[in-house]
């Protein structure tokens, strides 16, 4: 802890603290002090017949419930420290009249000549007195107050014989007495370091409450600005996709063809940035559920080397798939997102040589590897690098090596799948990052959703309702979809449905953008659609660009379909003949 962060009790603070320690003891010691009493009664009235012995007693009572009054009173009421202090000085007050009751016993039965007595009073005060330590010393001017007219008045009185043997045993007592005093003032030493121990980690904690609040308030800010920004930058990237996909089914000469694939693909490279975005967001909702089935790693790898060997050639990388017979039970979507995220990082950070991806048996379980010839990573780098918004080797923030964001993903969907993910790396000699996944046979492996299926649904006359307040994209969309013979209705809100809408036209699908404007959503209008058609039957989906947790989570409760901005033409097109077959 730095010298800044040290927290430093006052002599008041800690006298404070010694006080409320001390009157949590008061019951026990009253109990203790009144057992005590009686037993000293019944055997000075039986050795003695003193009268005496019962009015001390009687004395002893009445104290005792005036302390036991006054303590009900302390524990009825929250006391301020300047009361406590007070009620600490009443406590050494009351702790003195008990020592003087204690101690008067050695002036009004003891008798020298008596050797049962005097041992018995002996025994008894001293006992009282060690015992009375452990307690007292708390507070240890309650203890000087308790302990000095206990003992006293008893070594006075043996010295006051004028024996030799008395004397010597008077100051035995007094040294005593003045080792009890010492231990009481260690002991309060020791009180006062667990005080202060306590109320340093009741600071710490309160420090770290403090700072987890504001590291989850900065946290929350950067998910709502990230959320933000990422849906201000989908709706005109939405627009450009759709506005590609236009052009792309247009015919071209070759210098325009060749202009706008050079636009697909900064426009796709922006895309990617978003998903990444997109995919936190996801994890942060909650929303991504697991669908585990039994699969083929060959058929995942070869979808995979389809995509990423035109890439690494690009860079004059060698990438090599290892064929293999290996089937493993696990979600094929996620997995997917994992190898293309090891993938995608083992190229970027790879300037020479080769990439490998292979798997290989374990015991129960098959080891899927991703290995590289890249610049690799310093031990101190290896946690870190699977924060979000870390890059090693990127002070420039090159746009083409990514947000940071792809190795903290495959961290968050690993923890989701609940399978172990492993790095091992040597400076500019290269990294393996592996995943561990239950392996599986060929026998176990059902239809999986890596199956493209061809949907030639013919989407000519079909009547579909955009739900869109932003006019760019309105006519984006509107250009796309008449373009493939549709008919095409604009809304911009729930107000447009009785104004826009026949009774006998009833659409075959409706696309709706979920946030638009006056807080109201697409869902609100696509319930008056069916509200005004009487017939909940219509297909609906919801497009967004919004990538907040609370945003996405709500969308995906709406039940209806649910598809991310930007969106391609060829995207949306084989969506609208998926959902228009499986009606």
């Amino acid at each position: 802890m730095s010298n800044t962060d040290t927290i430093i009790m006052s002599e008041q603070q800690l006298q404070t603290e010694r006080i409320r320690v001390l009157y949590k003891q008061v019951s026990s010691i009253l109990l203790s002090n009144l057992l005590i009493a009686a037993l000293l009664t019944l055997f000075l009235y039986k050795y003695t017949s003193n009268i005496l012995s019962l009015y001390w007693m009687f004395v002893v009572i009445i104290v005792s419930i005036f302390r036991f009054i006054m303590l009900k009173r302390y524990d009825k009421h929250e006391q301020s420290d300047k009361d406590i202090l007070w009620w600490g000085w009443f406590f050494v007050v009351t702790a003195f009249i008990s020592g003087c009751i204690w101690g008067a016993t050695s002036f009004l039965f003891l008798q020298t000549d008596n050797l049962v007595i005097m041992l018995f009073l002996l025994m008894t005060l001293t006992g009282i007195t060690v015992g009375s330590s452990a307690s007292l010393s708390n507070f240890v001017w309650s203890y000087y107050a308790f302990a000095i007219p206990t003992i006293l008045p008893f070594a006075y009185v043996l010295a006051s014989e004028d024996k030799t043997d008395f004397i010597i045993l008077s100051i035995m007592l007094s040294i005593f007495l003045l080792l009890q005093i010492i231990i009481a003032r260690k002991n309060q030493k020791t009180l006062d370091n667990s005080i202060i121990l306590r109320n340093e980690n009741t600071e710490l904690i309160q420090q770290l409450k403090i700072k987890r609040e504001k590291a989850e308030l900065a946290n929350s800010a950067k998910t709502r600005f990230l959320a933000a920004a990422s849906h201000d930058l989908r709706q005109p990237l939405h627009a450009i996709s759709l506005f590609l996909g236009i052009l792309d089914e247009r015919n071209q000469d070759p210098e325009q063809a060749m202009i706008v694939d050079k636009i697909k693909k900064s426009s796709l490279s922006l895309e990617n940035l978003l998903e990444s975005l997109l995919d936190i967001s996801k994890l942060d909702a909650g929303i991504i559920s697991v669908n585990k089935k039994s699969f083929s790693i060959q058929k995942l790898f070869d979808v995979l080397a389809n995509e990423f060997t035109s890439i690494a050639n690009e860079k004059k990388l060698r990438i090599h798939f290892i064929p293999t017979s290996l089937f493993v039970n696990s979600d094929i979507q996620i997995i997917d997102r994992i190898l293309r995220n090891l993938i995608s990082n083992a190229i970027r950070y790879t300037n020479h040589g080769r990439i490998l991806i292979g798997c290989r048996r374990k015991a129960n379980s098959i080891l899927i590897s991703v290995y590289d010839s890249g610049i690799g990573i310093d031990d101190k780098d290896t946690t870190i690098i699977f924060e979000e918004f870390h890059q090693l080797d990127n002070p420039g923030r090159d746009r083409s090596k990514g947000l940071g964001l792809g190795l903290s993903i495959v961290h968050r969907l690993s923890r989701l799948l609940d399978i172990n993910l492993s790095m091992q790396s040597v400076p500019n000699k290269g990294s393996v990052f592996s995943i561990e996944l239950p392996r599986s046979s060929p026998s176990q492996t059902t239809q999986t959703d890596n199956n493209i299926l061809e949907l030639n649904s013919e989407l000519t006359d079909k009547t579909i309702v955009i739900i869109e307040d932003e006019e760019e994209i309105r006519n984006a969309l509107q250009l796309l979809l008449s373009g493939w013979g549709c008919k095409v209705l604009e809304l911009t809100s729930s107000k447009d449905v009785k104004q826009k809408l026949q009774p006998e036209n009833r659409p075959d699908i409706i696309l709706a953008d979920y946030r638009l404007q006056n807080n109201e959503t697409g869902v609100n209008v696509i319930h008056a659609i069916y509200e005004y058609y009487k017939d909940d039957k219509i297909p609906a989906v919801i497009i967004t660009g919004d990538t907040a947790p609370d945003r996405i989570k709500e969308a995906k409760e709406s039940g209806f379909l649910l598809l991310h901005k930007p969106v391609s033409g060829g995207k949306l097109r084989a969506l609208l003949n998926s959902v228009l077959l499986s009606k």
